[in-house]
């Protein structure tokens, strides 16, 4: 089965930008909402309101659960549309409010013509919400401190005013960086970056593709200091010797780091695997001596082989051997750092050489 909500609503807010720089760069097509100065309140007053809006779900979320069988036990991914709707619904809403909605004038509030608009069209996915599913998150959300003014939320179905007034009391500054963080999701999500409204990627409010430590260090920033030194040094001495590294950021991350066309190595972040290294070796039979320092449960993987056990008649279901070779970033790993730091030398020693 797959992971609680409760696991997932932790996962994400681990995701939230540990810090938001007092000077992000904006581009000028979002200073359309707000002047810079304001923007760079709003922003960090929507991550906060996220970080609460988790903790509540970590702490309530088996109320919104609807547990499914995962599609494959050994993927990175994890599909929050289908297998977290409740998620996904809650994010349907607050771009709705955000894009659809107007800022008043001293923006404490977000006017939208009708409670229609809070389902006006469908930004993160292509699933519809249901009427009772929309009761139960416009619920959630009251209790996270949204205020809906003429809202009546006691029946099976919500019905409210025209126009409908949005409001945060707490802190009013939060619709900003809503109203910003929605129309960026928006304008800017691709399948390089997504999920940004429930990640309050601030970075992609620059509207160009962002500097990669920058956000490798926020994303290791879990890890023990250790663990993160060594794979902020990986990246810098990959990228130092000219290689290519795709990123692809959400919900599930990936660094796909290239020697030549070949993809070498991941670092993976993901709800199912969390932090880990996955190394994609051909050639683990020309360097011996370097696999016999990795420990025994590495060793067996990697003479079993670097592919799918299935189609190699090794295994009678899919063992995920295909994914590479996968070592977990935990507590662990700086035991056998070095030793995977010299199994990816001889590897691309080995890609040069061919």
């Amino acid at each position: 089965m797959q992971k609680p909500l409760r696991e997932m609503a932790g996962f994400l807010q681990r995701m939230l930008p540990p810090q938001i720089p007092e000077a992000f760069e904006i581009d000028g097509k979002f200073r359309t909402i707000a002047t810079e100065e304001i923007i760079r309140k709003g922003v960090p007053s929507f991550k906060d309101f996220m970080y609460q809006l988790y903790s509540r779900l970590i702490a309530e979320g088996s109320a919104f659960d609807k547990p499914k069988k995962e599609a494959h036990e050994f993927s990175d991914s994890a599909n929050i549309t289908t297998s977290y709707p409740f998620i996904s619904n809650i994010a349907v809403l607050l771009s709705n409010m955000g894009v659809h909605g107007t800022l008043s004038d001293n923006r404490d509030a977000l006017l939208l013509d009708g409670i229609e608009m809070l389902t006006a069209e469908n930004i993160v996915s292509n699933a519809k919400i249901s009427e009772t599913g929309k009761v139960d998150c416009l619920r959630f959300l009251t209790d996270c401190g949204i205020r809906f003014e003429g809202l009546d939320l006691s029946g099976k179905k919500a019905a409210a005013l025209a126009p409908l007034v949005v409001t945060y009391p707490e802190n009013p500054e939060m619709l900003t960086g809503l109203k910003v963080m929605a129309t960026v999701q928006r304008d800017v999500s691709s399948k390089y970056v997504n999920d940004i409204l429930l990640r309050c990627d601030y970075r992609v409010l620059a509207n160009r593709k962002a500097e990669i430590l920058p956000l490798l260090k926020d994303l290791t920033a879990p890890l023990p200091a250790d663990v993160q030194a060594f794979i902020l040094k990986l990246h810098t001495d990959y990228m130092g010797l000219g290689y290519k590294c795709d990123t692809y950021v959400g919900s599930s991350t990936r660094f796909e780091y290239f020697c030549r066309s070949k993809e070498l190595w991941r670092f993976n972040l993901s709800l199912n695997n969390g932090h880990n290294i996955t190394i994609k070796a051909n050639n683990t039979e020309k360097y011996p001596d370097i696999i016999k320092k990795l420990p025994a449960w590495l060793q067996a993987k990697i003479e079993k082989g670097y592919g799918c056990g299935k189609k190699m008649g090794l295994t009678d279901s899919c063992d995920g051997g295909c994914r590479g070779y996968r070592i977990p970033l935990n507590e662990s790993f700086m035991d056998i750092s070095e030793a995977v730091k010299a199994w990816l030398e001889k590897e691309v020693s080995c890609i040069q050489n061919k």
